[in-house]
């Protein structure tokens, strides 16, 4: 009897045992994390606290802009050469000399340097002119070739072009008739003889 006492108190004891860890492994946990507390030192009453250093703000100093060059001057423009004043130049059967309502045309570019022997003929002729229409303002223009010889005779004296009106025509062919002899020709004109084309206008 107490054999059979001591097996069914032990196999109660290890009943409970069992049931207490069964119990023991299937109880949750406490899920409950450890509270964390900050703690902040201050300093004593009265103590200064440090400031935080200010900070500036610092502008960049503006880079000096770079000097313009010098642009080169101009060099001044040359200044142009006088030239010297030419006669113009005449070609031979152009008017050389006009004088008195005359105008004097030559043949041969040789003649061309001699006006003041042209000028002395003009002369002469203008003053064996007589014009028949002097009082009245009638225009006209009458040419009468001739030739001067070496010794200054006057020949083959004849109207080249003429103005359509006959006595006007004939006044200015006789004055040229009339002077029939001239200065002879200058040393140094080495040409024979000289043709001009006198031209009467008014």
């Amino acid at each position: 009897m107490k054999r059979e006492f001591l097996i069914s108190f032990a196999g109660h004891a290890a009943l409970l045992a069992a049931i207490s860890l069964i119990t023991a492994m299937t109880k949750p946990r406490d899920s409950r994390r450890p509270q964390v507390i900050t703690v902040q030192i201050l300093p004593a009453a009265g103590t200064p606290q440090p400031q935080p250093a200010s900070t500036r703000l610092v502008e960049p100093v503006p880079k000096p802009e770079p000097k313009p060059e010098p642009r080169p001057e101009p060099k001044p423009a040359p200044k142009p050469q006088p030239r010297p004043a030419t006669s113009p130049q005449r070609k031979p059967g152009q008017d050389v000399i006009r004088r008195q309502g005359l105008g004097v045309k030559v043949e041969g570019a040789e003649a061309l340097g001699y006006n003041y022997y042209l000028a002395q003929m003009l002369d002469k002729i203008a003053q064996n002119w007589e014009d028949p229409y002097a009082a009245r303002p009638t225009a006209f223009r009458t040419t009468v070739m001739f030739v001067i010889e070496r010794d200054g005779t006057l020949s083959e004296i004849r109207v080249e072009k003429g103005s359509g009106d006959r006595t006007y025509d004939a006044s200015c062919l006789r004055a040229v008739q009339v002077t029939e002899k001239l200065p002879p020709l200058p040393p140094e004109f080495t040409a024979p003889r000289l043709k001009i084309h006198l031209e009467f206008e008014r």
